[in-house]
């Protein structure tokens, strides 16, 4: 946030201990850079999407200590490796977006660039499904957002327009199933743009779209999402299980025992179920303040807060690894 340096902050499960600048910590005090966005664990290593600093960290699982920065702009060039955002892990790769249009694929072992494919404007999450990746391309809230579809025998691009969804920020698999989180979008200039759709959880077939439930954060456990919505008016959680319906579902109210400030993501636990919730603290004027550090509650799945934990600036990013949780 406003180009705050980022941290991590890990939170070791087995002693209920929380390490503030893990990442300075381990590093002699070096910058994580400016606004990481994204990051994951596969195999021994951690790695973290930096945004604006156009970097992938790459970071021992267990000591937190730097092994590699990979300069995204140098991999692929100044302008298809600009502003990296989401990354998944699998067969060897890492594979991530960036807001050059691209998806990328870099070989875990020498960190070299596999791949790089041309997918649409602005994209965001990823997911794979059998030996594709599906890449939601946002547009960056512009209305035009679309679907690709990358075969990674080839890396060849299938881009695809779905009714009814025009800004997608992540996209899910439940079985066969595909889910698409598709905020609301802006048509016109700042500061006359006006608001238009809605923010939703949907299931797409045949190139259309039909909306699940009203959500704007999301994560998905089985066949259960677990769903934020409203979170800037009146924040409203639920769970939707799509086991036995996969088109509509069932949504029933997640009722929090005690509830977050500004809520800016939610995350589940694979091995609990227990669910992060993401907020910042208020700031003047009883606005979220996105320059001071934040926190994240932890919940059971049932809702019964469990713990509070501080973080640092701008929450916005949770992964697991058995003793280490970071934010």
């Amino acid at each position: 946030v406003n180009h705050i340096d980022g941290s991590l902050t890990a939170i070791h499960f087995a002693t209920g201990t929380v390490q503030q600048k893990a990442f300075a910590t381990a590093n002699g005090g070096q910058s994580l850079g400016s606004i990481p966005n994204d990051g994951l664990v596969y195999g021994d290593k951690i790695y973290l999407v930096v945004d604006q600093s156009n970097a992938v960290m790459v970071l021992n699982r267990r000591t937190l200590k730097l092994i590699k920065t990979i300069s995204t702009t140098e991999l692929m060039g100044t302008q298809d490796g600009s502003e990296p955002r989401h990354i998944i892990a699998g067969n060897g790769h890492i594979f991530f977006t960036t807001y050059g249009g691209y998806l990328a694929a870099v070989d875990t072992l020498n960190y070299r660039l596999t791949a790089k494919a041309k997918v649409g404007s602005y994209p965001e999450g990823l997911a794979g499904y059998d030996n594709t990746i599906v890449v939601a391309n946002s547009d960056y809230g512009s209305g035009n957002g679309n679907i690709s579809v990358v075969d990674l025998n080839t890396f060849q691009v299938d881009t695809r327009n779905i009714q009814g969804v025009h800004n997608p920020q992540k996209v899910f698999f439940v079985g066969d199933n595909l889910y698409v989180l598709d905020w609301s979008f802006y048509e016109g200039e700042w500061p006359n743009s006006v608001e238009k759709g809605e923010s939703a959880l949907r299931y797409v077939s045949n190139m259309t779209s039909s909306k699940v439930a009203d959500a704007y954060y999301a994560s998905l456990l089985g066949g259960k999402f677990y769903i934020i919505s409203n979170p800037y008016s009146t924040p409203a959680y639920s769970v939707c299980d799509v086991t036995a319906n996969p088109v509509s579902g069932v949504t029933t109210p997640l009722n929090l025992s005690e509830g977050v400030y500004s809520p800016a993501g939610i995350e589940v636990d694979p091995g609990t179920g227990n669910l992060y919730v993401l907020s910042y603290n208020a700031g003047e004027g009883g606005y979220a303040d996105y320059s001071a550090d934040g926190y994240v509650q932890v919940y059971s799945a049932a809702g019964t807060k469990l713990n509070k934990y501080n973080t640092g600036v701008g929450p916005c990013a949770v992964f697991f690894d058995m003793g280490i949780k970071a934010v």
